[in-house]
């Protein structure tokens, strides 16, 4: 079985001096890494195949370390973001009962109250321990991740080995990485993105420029003209922050880079068009997937100018297709079926969710005419209004353009006529005004009215997960105990 460790040990034999991650100006080459690992993956082996191992580390060279190395012991890799909530924390180690969970110490203090829980250990500490002699054998599943949880509780997500390798390859090969390429990552390892990104850099042997996030978004500009980066990768929000407010520097800095890669949550085609622009020599490309199913499809932006609102097609040996329920006319449910994609949620829950090898995601969308993929919502999003089904994103997309809104979510509440009818929850930008009677008319003007909201609520924030992605399940649940109309 081949393991993404298997490629950190044939870059240690063929340049092993060579650097492999670089964090500020602290620099690990492929051997000094792999010495690392190799301790932590021999001291691991007290536990037994299957065993769950769990990480809880900012983006650093320990969760790199402690990552590989449970991986190359055999064990099962559970990844907790620094971020997590405690409820979310106690929700997922009662799901899979990691043996440990390796950290630091700054997080083993935040956590301190519910310790006696489970065992926390620095990773320090335990580096510093006995080797084991035993030896297990390679678990199946390399890592567990609990989706983000924006609709219903997080679901565990066990991927395989396979399942790595499969969409790595993919990675590679469609956006030609090699291992010359210098890659700066400020995106969260604690996140298939970011993890995807460390797979690939790992794979080909180039070297990765890892950054703590994206708070000092000039360090990271900076670090890219510095370092000589060929390849960046930055969410959405991100790049729209750079080519808005500091176009200048973004080509200055990133005029060398051969590649710049996001995925698929909302970019916006202004963005997509400033970028293309100002760096017109280089690649600008997204994905669309989930942590169930990553990379399924790969949209490279320069080669299709006309198409910026679609995530790309399929990526190679992946199925993609629409399943619509009886009204839909033009979208439906979006299936994966592919090595990307897991066999099951974790403990073999939801499997509702699967039907012959298809993922059903939740997602919805269309294929157009060439076969390229454009998300229009999600499933679990829509809202029934008297027998009409109302997907929430377009009203949001259609009150998003007036200037002085940032965010907007529009939810079903309960009607005693109708069933459901909508209520939109506004988020102003600071020092910005806008009253309740403009969104209604500017709804008016737009929307057919049964979309129309019937009640307009300002709240001064939205509960999001630590990923960023507002929870709307909350809000659901917070809006419907007492909203029945007559």
């Amino acid at each position: 079985m081949t393991t993404i460790v298997d490629y950190l040990e044939k870059h240690r034999q063929d340049f092993p001096e060579k650097v492999f991650v670089q964090i500020d100006s602290q620099k690990w080459t492929f051997e000094n890494i792999y010495n690392k690992v190799n301790k932590i993956n021999l001291i691991l082996n007290q536990f037994p195949t299957n065993s769950v191992i769990s990480i809880m580390f900012d983006n650093s060279i320990e969760f790199i370390i402690s990552y590989l190395g449970i991986i190359k012991a055999g064990k099962i890799v559970h990844i907790i973001s620094p971020s997590i909530s405690k409820k979310n924390f106690l929700e997922q180690i009662k799901s899979c009962n990691p043996k440990i969970i390796l950290t630091l110490k700054k997080f083993i203090g935040e956590f301190e109250t519910i310790q006696n829980k489970i065992k926390l250990v620095d990773f320090y500490e335990f580096e510093s321990e006995n080797i084991s002699k035993k030896k297990s054998e390679i678990s199946d599943i390399s890592s567990l991740m609990y989706t983000s949880g924006t609709t219903s509780s997080p679901k565990g997500v066990p991927i395989k080995h396979e399942n790595t390798i499969f969409t790595t390859k993919n990675i590679v090969n469609v956006l030609k990485y090699t291992n010359s390429d210098i890659d700066v990552i400020p995106l969260s390892l604690s996140h298939s993105f970011g993890l995807g990104c460390l797979h690939t850099s790992l794979f080909v042997g180039s070297t990765l420029n890892l950054h703590k996030n994206t708070m000092n978004i000039l360090e990271i500009l900076n670090s890219i003209k510095k370092n000589n980066a060929t390849t960046f990768a930055a969410v959405p929000a991100t790049l729209t922050l750079l080519v808005n407010s500091f176009p200048e520097k973004f080509v200055e800095k990133c005029n060398g880079l051969r590649l710049i890669i996001t995925n698929s949550t909302k970019i916006p085609k202004d963005t997509i068009n400033k970028i293309l622009n100002l760096l017109p020599n280089t690649k600008f490309a997204t994905y669309y997937g989930l942590t169930e199913a990553s990379r399924s499809t790969f949209m490279i932006f320069n080669e299709n100018r006309k198409k910026e609102e679609s995530v790309g097609k399929h990526a190679p040996n992946v199925q993609i297709k629409i399943v619509k329920e009886k009204n839909q006319i033009k979208e439906g449910e979006i299936l994966v079926r592919g090595k990307n994609v897991i066999d099951n949620y974790w403990n073999s829950q939801f499997t509702e969710k699967f039907t012959n090898n298809w993922l059903k995601t939740g997602d919805l969308g269309y294929l157009d005419k060439e076969g390229f993929l454009y998300l229009t919502g999600r499933k679990d999003y829509v809202i029934n209004v008297g027998g009409e089904k109302v997907n929430p994103e377009e009203i949001e997309k259609i009150v998003k353009i007036l200037d002085p809104i940032e965010e907007a979510v529009a939810i079903g509440i309960e009607h005693q006529i109708f069933g459901k009818v909508i209520k939109l929850l506004v988020k102003k930008y600071e020092g910005s005004e806008i009253d309740i009677s403009t969104i209604i008319s500017h709804c008016k003007q737009n929307l057919e009215r049964f979309k129309i909201p019937i009640k307009v609520e300002f709240v001064s924030n939205f509960p999001k997960n630590e990923h960023g992605k507002i929870i709307r399940f909350i809000l659901q649940e917070k809006n419907n105990g007492n909203n029945k109309d007559a």
